[in-house]
């Protein structure tokens, strides 16, 4: 969000302006009138709000050339702010008054410029500074409320999973039969996964897909031919790292969004590109009434990446492909 201060702004140029004035009048160089107060705050005012532009744009990226094109967008000011008002009387008396002059009036212009654009930059930067080092407290205040708000949840969640985890190991004992004791086998290791790496914030992708492919296999029982999967991920990227459970996440909002059944199978391709990108797409089969969801997805992905690496995702949709590429991080977890 820009911020341009013009409240500010208003204070700096009338006090900019009233200590012109004043010092003109102690040195007794000439006669000041209102006309010229007003020519001095007007031109402070614009000045701050070009410095204001310059320090909200992208480019130039470093503050040193910020400096420069807003002392120079000062300078430049001074001039056709004094070529605009060069027909008004007192004006006309000035550039009379000049001992050599137009030479020294736009010596001196050009020097009230850089004294004017030098000194509203650095305000503008301590403003900027400020706004920035409180927006990062905030920010740090957030994520403590929130990762005390997650603490808390997982010790009240604590009993309830190493619970079904060992019901599951109870269970498959139980079981003779080989699907069965496979589809128990992939699900606790589901639960093991989640569990070993419910407090890591980045895991390995190997490890990954290690867990992906006992989800996947769980959702094969429940939707047979209906859903097909492709995964072509190149092993050497096999030790880069990304946050714990994407590809769940990624698979899990396929399924939410999308039609699966035998006439219309969803096709769901896990796969790695160049730079360092992993890709999972599918097929596009809309439901026509979206269900509930739990809050997790997309938004939850993004904000994790952001979090942890000041990275974000990319999405890509057709008519017939929906593609979300994630970054894969040298972090360690």
């Amino acid at each position: 969000m820009r911020r341009f201060y013009p409240v500010t702004g208003l204070i700096i140029a009338l006090f900019i302006a009233l200590m012109r004035h004043a010092l003109g009048v102690y040195r007794e160089e000439m006669m000041h009138s209102l006309v010229t107060l007003a020519g001095s705050f007007v031109n402070a005012f614009l000045c701050w709000m070009l410095v204001q532009y310059v320090m909200q744009r992208a480019r130039p990226e470093g503050y040193g050339w910020k400096g420069v094109w807003a002392v120079t967008g000062c300078v430049a000011m001074s001039v056709l702010l004094f070529y605009v008002t060069q027909d008004v009387s007192e004006v006309q008396q000035r550039i009379e008054y000049a001992p050599r002059g137009m030479l020294v009036l736009h010596f001196l212009l050009v020097t009230r410029g850089i004294v004017i654009g030098g000194f509203l930059y650095f305000i503008a930067y301590l403003l900027r500074m400020s706004a920035q080092s409180q927006q990062s407290r905030l920010e740090n205040e957030r994520l403590k409320q929130e990762n005390l708000q997650a603490r808390l949840s997982l010790l009240q969640e604590q009993v309830s999973p190493h619970f079904l985890f060992n019901s599951l190991g109870t269970l498959r004992s139980m079981t003779h039969e080989t699907a069965p004791r496979e589809f128990i086998q992939k699900l606790a290791e589901v639960y093991r996964y989640l569990l070993n790496n419910r407090m890591a914030d980045l895991v390995e992708l190997q490890a990954e897909l290690d867990f992906t492919r006992a989800y996947l296999h769980i959702l094969k029982e429940r939707f047979e031919d209906a859903l097909f999967i492709d995964v072509r991920v190149d092993a050497s990227w096999y030790t880069r790292k990304l946050p714990p459970a994407t590809l769940q996440l990624l698979i899990e909002n396929t399924v939410k969004h999308n039609v699966v059944d035998a006439e219309m199978p969803l096709r769901i391709c896990i796969s790695t590109e160049a730079e360092g990108w992993l890709v999972v797409s599918n097929s596009i089969r809309r439901r026509n009434v979206i269900r509930n969801s739990l809050g997790t997805g997309l938004s939850n992905i993004r904000e994790r990446y952001r979090i942890l690496a000041d990275r974000d995702i990319v999405v890509h949709e057709t008519m017939e492909k929906f593609e979300v590429k994630v970054p894969l991080l040298t972090g360690r977890s």
